[in-house]
């Protein structure tokens, strides 16, 4: 069960989730009019600014031996590269906004929410342990409930399977000795609700 969990730990990595959101946002009915290019622009753009960005200093920080393993286990490691990812995540934001302008003001009000999420896991990260896990998983499910609560949609398929997911996520974490069941349900409300409330607000 152990090789199981840390499967579930990588699949839904926090680096993936911006991407797996953005993917679903662009294969919904209201937006597969769009041109086929600027639909793969966005996923694409997505993944380089949310995924491959931040992952360069965390490979390098561990071949350095700054950092012990791709998920940063260890609290007093994670400063850095969650500042890389802030920061990798705000020209994340700028890309939406600016070049993809034919996106509506809630999905850039969800990327913002993504900056503020890390931020706020930064400074907890300070004193307290988080799980970035739960946080990203958090913030995938606040988007998919926060849009289609925007679209008028109820596919509760979806909702059950990420539930399901994000309940899978927890326990994988948890199981590893990763976080402590607190540590797991903070990280996901946070991320949950800054995805969530700007989605709904904006």
């Amino acid at each position: 069960m152990k090789t199981f969990y840390k499967i579930i730990s990588l699949v839904f990595q926090p680096l993936l989730m911006p991407t797996y959101a953005i993917m679903l946002l662009m294969n919904m009915d209201v937006y597969t009019t769009l041109p086929l290019l600027w639909r793969w622009i966005t996923i694409v753009g997505t993944f380089i600014f949310t995924g491959i960005l931040p992952a360069i200093p965390i490979f390098l920080m561990i071949k350095k031996g700054d950092v012990n393993d791709i998920f940063i286990s260890k609290r007093e490691e994670r400063t850095m590269p969650y500042l890389f990812s802030f920061m990798a995540y705000v020209f994340w934001v700028l890309f939406l906004s600016r070049t993809l302008i034919f996106l509506p003001n809630f999905v850039v009000a969800m990327g913002i929410g993504s900056v503020v999420s890390i931020f706020i896991i930064v400074l907890i990260n300070l004193k307290w342990k988080i799980s970035a896990h739960l946080s990203g998983i958090g913030g995938l499910t606040g988007s998919i409930f926060g849009v289609c609560y925007r679209l008028a949609l109820n596919p509760v398929w979806l909702f059950v399977l990420v539930l399901f997911i994000s309940a899978l996520v927890g326990l994988s974490r948890i199981e590893l000795k990763a976080h402590t069941p607190s540590q797991a349900l903070t990280g996901f409300a946070i991320g949950f609700l800054m995805i969530f409330l700007p989605c709904i607000i904006f």
